[in-house]
This record gives C-alpha cells, sequence and structure tokens, in this order.
C-alpha cells in the first residue's frame, strides 16, 4: 500500500510562512495546530512530494541533556541516499494516519511516536515548541515544512534504535560547529537561528 502522510494546502498558511524563503519562522507557530485541525488532509507520498502546492508536515526535535545535544550521523542503510553519512541534531519524520486524529494534538501524537520509533528517552523528558522550519530553496523543501520542538531530557540515557541505520552521540556546541558543513540542511538552519543565538545570550 502507498503510505499517505499529513500535509496542509499551503495556501492555508498565514502570510509569514508563505513569504519564508528559508529560515526558522518563531512568531504564531502556536496557529499551525489550528491549521491542520482546519485544512489537513493525508495524501499518497508520491503524490505529496512532487506537489508545491501543499507541504508536508513534519516534526522535527533536538534532544537536549544540560549542555549536550544529541547528534546523529546517517548511515548507508538510509532510506534517503541524499542523506548518507549527513549529520544531523534533529529527529523527525512524516506524520501517517495510523493511530492519530486530524485535530489539534496530530502534530504532538506525531512528534511522540517519531521519537519512540527512532530513539530511547529515559522517562521524564519534555518537550516545547520552538518555531517552523522552512526552505523554498530546494526542491525537497519546497514540499515540506518542519515543526521544530527542544525536548529536555534529565538524563544521558539516550540512544538510537535503528542502530543500522543512524549512529547517535551527545555533542557540545563546539562540536556542532565542527559538522557543520556535514550537517543536514534543516540542521543549518536549527544551528543558525536558534542554538547560535542562543549561545549568544538570546532569549
Amino acid at each position: 500500500m502507498t503510505e499517505k502522510v499529513l500535509v496542509v494546502p499551503a495556501s492555508c498558511l498565514w502570510e509569514r510562512v508563505r513569504h519564508a524563503d528559508r529560515g526558522l519562522i518563531t512568531e504564531d507557530v502556536e496557529q499551525l495546530s489550528d491549521v491542520v485541525a482546519a485544512c489537513g488532509i493525508f495524501m499518497d507520498r508520491p503524490a505529496a512530494e512532487a506537489d508545491p502546492t501543499h507541504k508536508q508536515i513534519i516534526p522535527y526535535a533536538i534532544v537536549r541533556h544540560g549542555d549536550s545535544y544529541f547528534l546523529l550521523q546517517r548511515k548507508d542503510a538510509q532510506g534517503e541516499r541524499r542523506l548518507h553519512h549527513k549529520f544531523s541534531i534533529g529527529v523527525g519524520g512524516h506524520i501517517n494516519p495510523s493511530g492519530v486524529a486530524l485535530g489539534h494534538d496530530a502534530i504532538v501524537e506525531g512528534l511522540t511516536r517519531e521519537i519512540d520509533e527512532e530513539i530511547h528517552i529515559a522517562p521524564g523528558y519534555r518537550e516545547r515548541l520552538i518555531g517552523l522550519i522552512n526552505d523554498d530553496t530546494t526542491d525537497v523543501g519546497r514540499v515540506h515544512i518542519g515543526v521544530l520542538f527542544e525536548v529536555v531530557s534529565s538524563s544521558s540515557d539516550v540512544r538510537v534504535r535503528e542502530t543500522d541505520k543512524m549512529h547517535g552521540t551527545w555533542a557540545l556546541m563546539d562540536r556542532l560547529r565542527d559538522t557543520y558543513d556535514r550537517l543536514e540542511t534543516w540542521s543549518q538552519i536549527v544551528y543558525d537561528s536558534f542554538l547560535q543565538p542562543r549561545l549568544a545570550g538570546a532569549p
């Protein structure tokens, strides 16, 4: 069966998102839940990947413990060849119909399922919504929008579940800086627009 993924018509997104070519949008991000509840549909993934009039909704979580972030490196077994050996500070994926209702909690439910599938985090973590990652400068970016969450773990007990596909380790900011050129595009946007300003003392 063809995979179905959650999308929203780009025309349903508010003006700030529609006119952002590349970057992290932090204003009015809570509106996205209302947009999904009102306009969200499930579309066959092959059709969605070729349709820039719709945006696939991708929960994307960065995991922090103290001053360290969980850094992932994708292996050859990863399905998307364009991502092989790339580094990422985000865990994310499509939202599928199974077990997810098209309501206000669809994004958080999708986030929880994605985290549970890709990594193990010790109980007691908490997440907070940061913003939307948009990149209309690439063919892939034009059909996706990332919903960025920061997940704060009270324990360093975080590890990759699918070890054949990814390797994970804790990294301080200097390590992230050293791997910047090999980070996936969305991770570079998060580094530039969220992590660096925070390091410089921005709220």
